[in-house]
């Protein structure tokens, strides 16, 4: 089997399929490598067909009236991206774009129709696919609309920490990306964001040099992250 069955084993809806199919839609499939901040498909764009991430780092966002973006998913390997369009006929609902460098396969949308329709299973681990995206939305609503600044950026921080397994008193670890990413990732500025780790550092919640974040207090940054009264008096919004 070729290093590019196994990376399409990846994908859930490709996952339980024979050899022989996956041959097919390897030869259909179009590689690309792709430089970090290239769009991939914009808002409202005519759907071309499904991606498929095997190397790298894509963001799914929109942008606001003012200018403004909100990252509503960060994609990584093994993932398909763009995949609702192609069942629904409508434009894209967000656009995409490489975060760093990238690979990235490509199928066009009258390959993967015609994929779906010959394998009916393709179709059942595609919604599934995307109800676990529906429910990865949900919480990002939850976090931008209902929680102040301070509450999202120690969240965004206590679930970095879980990822590492460092979530704990002298745990750990590094941010992935600047202040700015994590801003667009929290609908909210970047001096707002500046401010809240100002915030939680100054109140020995955290210490960090650089990327870097040590926590020096799992309790404190929990009852933040829950936007409960803080124990320390914090100036986000």
């Amino acid at each position: 089997m070729s290093a590019l069955h196994e990376k399409l084993r990846g994908v859930s809806f490709f996952r339980d399929l024979s050899p022989d199919v996956l041959a097919l839609i390897s030869k259909r499939m179009i590689r690309r490598s792709v430089p970090s901040g290239t769009i991939l498909f914009r808002k409202d764009q005519p759907a071309r067909g499904v991606y498929v991430l095997t190397k790298g780092r894509v963001e799914i966002f929109r942008s606001t009236p003012d200018g403004r973006e909100q990252v509503l998913l960060t994609e990584t390997p093994v993932q398909s991206l763009a995949e609702l369009p192609v069942f629904d006929g409508g434009p894209y609902p967000a656009s995409g774009r490489t975060a760093e460098d990238s690979e990235i396969y490509f199928l066009s949308i009258d390959d993967f129709q015609r994929l779906y329709r010959e394998n009916p299973e393709i179709a059942d681990a595609v919604i599934r696919n995307l109800g676990n995206r529906l429910r990865a939305l949900v919480c990002v609503v939850e976090t931008v609309s209902l929680r102040s600044v301070p509450s999202r950026v120690a969240k965004a921080l206590l679930e970095r920490a879980e990822e590492k397994g460092a979530a704990k008193d002298g745990g750990s670890f590094s941010l992935t990306g600047t202040q700015t990413d994590l801003a667009q990732q929290l609908a909210t500025t970047r001096e707002s964001v500046a401010r809240a780790l100002s915030d939680l550092r100054r109140g020995k919640i955290i210490a960090s040099q650089g990327r870097r974040v040590t926590i020096l207090s799992i309790a404190g940054l929990v009852e933040i992250a829950r936007d409960e009264d803080p124990p320390i008096p914090l100036s986000g919004e």
